[in-house]
Order: C-alpha cells, then sequence, then structure tokens
C-alpha cells in the first residue's frame, strides 16, 4: 500500500514537473515572440516611411493630370495608357531588360567560380582576395564610370594599344557609347556584391559533401550540376534578380556611356521627372516597372519551388 501510494506521489511529481517545463518552454517562446516583435518594430516603421509611403506617393501621382512640373486634378489614367502605347517606352524597356538580363547573367557566372575558388581553393590567400574585393566596392560609382570612358574611348587605352600594335586603322566606335560599354560597367560595378552574397551562401558548404560526391564516381562536371548548382540555384537567383533590377533601372551609366542604342527606360522616367517636367507619366512608368520586377521575382521564385530548389539544406 506504501509502496503504491509512493508510486502516485513519484508519478505526480514527475507530471508536475513536465507540466512546469513545457508551460516554462511555452512562456520563454512567447517572450521570444514578443522581443521579436519588438526588435522589429525600427526597422518596420524605416520601411513604411521610405519604402511604402514614397510608392504611394508615386501611385497617386500617376493617376493625377500633368501640369507642367505639377499635378492637378482630376484622377485619370491617361499617364498608364501613355506609358504603355509609347513606341520610345517600349524600345527603352526592351533596352532595360537586355542590359539587366545580360548584366545579371554575366555576374553570376563569373561570380559563382570565383565564390567556389575563395570557399575551396584560395587557402590563406582568401583573406587578402575578399579585401580586395570589398574595397573595390568604395569607388565611386561616377569615378568608375569615367574610368570606363577613358579605357573605351576613341583615344582611350584598348583603342590606343590596338592601333600601336596595328591590329586597326581606326578607332573601334563600338567600344564606347554602347549597351556593350554599358554591360561592361554595370558588371564591373556590381560584380563584387555578387561575389561577396555567393561566397556567404557557399561558406556553409562543407567539403566533406563533395569528397562524398567524388567517393561516389561524381567528376568536376557532374559535381557542380548535381551537387553545387542545385544548393546555390536559390542565391544565385537572389543574386541574379539583384543585379537585374539595379542594372535595367540604372539611368546614370546608360548616360554617362550609353549613347543613343545604350539607354534604358530609368533615363526616361528621369528625363520626364527633370527636363520634361510630366510627373504623372514618370511615375507611372515607375510603377510599371516596379510591377514588372515583382512579375520577373514571382516568376523565378515559382521557378525554384517547382524544381524543389527553394529550399535544399545543406548537411555538413
Amino acid at each position: 500500500m506504501a509502496d503504491d501510494q509512493g508510486e502516485r506521489l513519484a508519478l505526480a511529481t514527475t507530471t508536475a514537473a513536465a507540466e512546469r517545463g513545457i508551460g516554462g518552454r511555452a512562456g520563454g517562446r512567447e517572450r521570444g515572440r514578443g522581443l521579436a516583435l519588438v526588435a522589429a518594430v525600427p526597422a518596420v516603421l524605416w520601411m513604411v516611411a521610405f519604402f511604402v509611403v514614397p510608392l504611394g506617393v508615386f501611385a497617386f501621382y500617376s493617376l493625377l493630370t500633368n501640369a507642367f512640373y505639377d499635378v492637378a486634378f482630376p484622377l485619370t489614367t491617361d499617364a498608364y495608357v501613355s506609358a504603355v502605347t509609347s513606341p520610345l517606352n517600349r524600345t527603352l524597356a526592351w533596352n532595360s531588360a537586355s542590359v539587366g538580363l545580360t548584366t545579371g547573367a554575366i555576374t553570376v557566372a563569373v561570380g559563382l567560380p570565383v565564390a567556389y575558388w575563395l570557399r575551396f581553393v584560395a587557402g590563406r590567400s582568401r583573406v587578402a582576395v575578399l579585401f580586395l574585393i570589398t574595397s573595390s566596392m568604395f569607388a565611386s560609382y561616377l569615378v568608375r564610370i569615367y574610368a570606363w570612358r577613358t579605357i573605351l574611348g576613341s583615344r582611350g587605352v584598348v583603342n590606343s594599344v590596338l592601333d600601336r600594335v596595328g591590329l586597326i586603322d581606326e578607332p573601334l566606335g563600338f567600344l564606347l557609347y554602347s549597351r556593350f560599354a554599358v554591360v561592361l560597367a554595370l558588371v564591373h560595378i556590381f560584380l563584387p556584391y555578387v561575389v561577396l552574397v555567393l561566397y556567404a551562401a557557399m561558406a556553409p558548404l562543407g567539403r566533406g559533401l563533395l569528397e562524398a560526391g567524388e567517393d561516389l564516381g561524381a567528376g568536376s562536371s557532374l559535381l557542380w550540376r548535381r551537387v553545387i548548382l542545385p544548393i546555390m540555384a536559390a542565391p544565385a537567383v537572389s543574386a541574379f534578380v539583384f543585379v537585374f533590377i539595379l542594372s535595367a533601372a540604372d539611368y546614370v551609366t546608360p548616360q554617362f556611356l550609353g549613347g543613343r542604342d545604350g539607354l534604358t527606360l530609368g533615363v526616361q522616367i528621369q528625363s520626364n521627372f527633370i527636363t520634361v517636367g510630366n510627373w504623372p507619366l514618370a511615375a507611372a512608368t515607375s510603377i510599371l516597372m516596379l510591377l514588372a520586377f515583382l512579375l520577373l521575382f514571382l516568376l523565378l521564385n515559382a521557378l525554384l519551388r517547382f524544381r524543389r530548389l527553394h529550399d535544399l539544406r545543406i548537411q555538413t
């Protein structure tokens, strides 16, 4: 009888302790969620103040009537109609898409091998190379653009060298004031960011995973196709979208290096705001461009989910 009472007492004590433990963990999780929400408040307020509110103002302006460097009522969708039906806007939109796609593809294609080399091959020189990559990002945007004008100009470094060795009789005109020059400068500007993003994403990739693939008979190409690229698909797509948006929407580089064939839709938006004074048309074009970027992001994200590459876990 005493033994039964002792067993019941022990069982009750264990049950109470377990309930206290479960309650304590639940309370800890609730407190953790509360602290996370409090910590997120400044970031949310910042996003609302500097992203949501300006976007709302742009959307409102796009529905107003143009009044030459001003806006007026009534509300209308004429700006959207003009933005969509304009032949110039369609040409510039194609130029923007071409520049963004080319720049994004090149930076990711170059950045992946560089990130792999830094992760698995560089050894002691990794820190020095990362320092050089990071330090290059501190160079002025305009300085780099003017540097490419000096390199690609009719009397620039490239044409001067080719002329001295006798490979050309006259300067190569396609090097400067072309889409080629815009893409080249943008690749130079955004490649360090892509390398750092992909290197950070590749850092958890253990050497043991690659050695396991090699033990199973996978060569270098098969290892890249079946192991590295599937794991790096989501980070590579993120880097591509990052570069695509900034390149396609850029209006500074095309003005200095683009010429007629290298102008983008960002240049037209800037011109409508500052030179022409048609604020509703500029705002409507900006909103349509933002929607196009959002559509691209959703399509790429859907493709990753369809291929089941959006949430691969690296087991080290």
